[in-house]
């Protein structure tokens, strides 16, 4: 997406500006793609705080100041908005003119997390994955949080972040500190439970089952 003098790869989660890349913490990112997602609406101050600290209660001054973080990195001001705009007492608004621009990435084919020989699906949006029972994704385990991890997929391709749990999330035996990428074939680790992301086929083959077998099935049902 490019907007301004900057352009935003979803995929990549990365920002450019003037042909630079420019680091961002991951909640200034989440803030600038929450606001862009959701164009021209105001996404109100309630809303951004659910989606940036689930479930913690914290003070308004933390979004103020990641704000102030983001419009600093798009070279934007609060008196002149060129992109990021303030509704006054209710939220935020992203008001810069976008245009898509062609990726040449390709998507990445969809994914699923296998547990315990057990599919997890891995759609486009995002994930809560931990021990309680409202989680997308539940590993019931006792070395698993109750919201242990967050993995945002976007058109085929993940990214997971540790969510402050207990035991840490590991991406290939590494701990992590940030979000990151999740690629096909990696071995990822909540706790002590070991989670692999595979490929996910549209659908399994239908296996034939000849006479044979059929009666055997009949006996075993008598």
């Amino acid at each position: 997406m490019r907007f301004a003098d900057c352009v935003l790869d979803l995929s990549a989660r990365q920002l450019e500006r003037r042909g630079k890349i420019v680091p961002l913490e991951p909640k200034v990112y989440e803030l600038l793609e929450a606001l862009i997602r959701r164009r021209p609406a105001v996404v109100t101050n309630n809303e951004l705080d659910e989606l940036l600290w689930p479930q913690v209660f914290v003070a308004r001054t933390s979004l103020t100041r990641l704000v102030s973080k983001l419009r600093a990195a798009l070279g934007d001001s609060p008196r002149d908005p060129r992109a990021i705009r303030t509704a006054y007492k209710t939220g935020y608004a992203f008001c810069a003119d976008v245009s898509c621009v062609p990726s040449a990435a390709v998507p990445m084919a969809a994914i699923e997390l296998v547990w315990k020989k057990q599919s997890l699906p891995l759609t486009d949006g995002v994930h809560l994955a931990g021990r309680d029972d409202a989680c997308a994704l539940v590993i019931d385990a006792s070395t698993v949080s109750r919201h242990h991890a967050r993995i945002t997929v976007i058109s085929g391709r993940a990214t997971i972040e540790d969510l402050e749990s207990t035991n840490g999330t590991h991406v290939k035996g590494a701990r992590i500190s940030g979000p990151t990428r999740l690629d096909l074939g990696d071995e990822l680790t909540l706790g002590s439970e070991v989670l692999q992301v595979r490929r996910r086929g549209a659908s399994a083959l239908t296996v034939k089952v000849d006479d044979k077998q059929k009666d055997g099935v009949r006996r075993r049902k008598k």
